[in-house]
């Protein structure tokens, strides 16, 4: 899987950054001046366990796709992701990111337009408190019927910006709706073929792992001669010498990495609880929605719960320890994590 920083004034491939990462750790902190427009872009705020974490989609190339089709006409496009949580969540819950319609080859996409369906955000935590996460990102591009756009549309409309979930076949998850979609519908959404379909890990804790840096990351399904160029959050990358961006026959998709506290996409966290329980046990009729704001709330709880038990359990280990021990560091930031995500006042100590 290729994955591609900057570092200084270049853009090299993952293994190189890792070799390079501690000669060059100063000057490979993604600082903006590699960007080409640097004095409007702000400084990324540091990442790692216990520390908030927002995964952002800042710019989707589609290269030679979608290939032309005998008919004529452009087919829709399709970018979801998901998340595997090693410690809070049973199963990777899809999440609907962009859903655009007429999609030429070798088109850029910063955000979604007003018009369309679609977030930019893959994931957002208070604080992180899982060893490992994996977040997986997915292009199809595929006649998709307009009933699952107005669906898609309807739900967006409430979400203020947090992902529909699809937690199981032919399900979808917003706010405070669950939506059950037709047979037909459910199909053409799941049976498609992606063009791009990378994963990317996150170790926060585990030996043996690079250490995430927040930052910029560029996936791709295939490697990118990226030598020549920098990245642009308008464009994704920019040729050094000529300027203009690159369109080469990779689609690729460009990702930010914060860990600034976001207070507004505090939504996140309990939905995709919610979409990762519910994938287990839904079972309804085709084409109706039923209200989720009660289950979603007692998942929402259930969660809390588990963070409480979680960070009671370190607050005994802490108690045990005489207070020079050198475990104590940890268990604090690992006891301050499990706080930080904890919805409920009622439920923090």
């Amino acid at each position: 899987m290729p994955i591609y920083h900057p570092l200084r004034d270049s853009i090299v491939s993952r293994q190189e950054y890792l070799v390079q990462l501690e000669d060059y750790r100063s000057s490979a902190s993604f600082a903006v001046s590699s960007v080409a427009s640097g004095k409007d872009v702000r400084q990324f705020a540091d990442i790692g366990f216990g520390k908030p974490l927002s995964i952002v989609i800042r710019h989707v190339y589609t290269g030679q796709f979608p290939q032309k089709r005998l008919l004529g006409g452009n087919p829709p496009m399709l970018v979801t992701s998901s998340l595997k949580d090693i410690t809070t969540t049973s199963g990777a819950a899809q999440a609907i990111n962009l859903l655009q319609q007429n999609v030429k080859a070798g088109s850029r996409i910063a955000s979604p337009a007003a018009s369309d369906s679609g977030t930019p955000l893959v994931y957002y935590s208070p604080a992180v408190a899982s060893p490992l996460i994996t977040a997986s990102i997915l292009m199809v591009f595929q006649n998709f019927d307009q009933e699952l756009f107005n669906h898609v549309s309807q739900l967006f409309t409430s979400l203020g910006g947090i992902p529909i979930f699809m937690p199981a076949s032919a399900y979808l998850i917003g706010a405070g709706t669950l939506l059950k979609l037709a047979g037909n519908v459910a199909n053409a959404f799941l049976n498609g073929h992606p063009v791009l379909n990378q994963p990317m890990q996150l170790d926060f804790s585990i030996g043996g792992g690079s250490i995430p840096v927040p930052g910029f990351w560029l996936i791709s399904e295939n490697p990118i001669d990226v030598s020549s160029y920098v990245f642009d959050t308008n464009n994704g990358l920019t040729n050094k010498t000529t300027g203009q961006p690159y369109d080469g026959p990779e689609p690729f998709v460009l990702l930010s990495l914060d860990g600034a506290k976001q207070d507004s996409l505090a939504k996140f966290t309990p939905l995709l609880a919610s979409a990762s329980v519910l994938g287990q046990f839904l079972n309804q009729q085709n084409s109706t929605a039923v209200a989720l704001d009660a289950i979603s709330s007692s998942i929402g709880v259930a969660n809390d719960v588990m963070f409480r038990k979680k960070a009671d359990a370190i607050k005994q280990q802490i108690a045990a320890l005489p207070k020079d021990s050198p475990d104590l560091p940890n268990l604090q930031k690992e006891y301050s994590a499990y706080l930080a995500n904890i919805q409920e006042a009622v439920l923090k100590p």
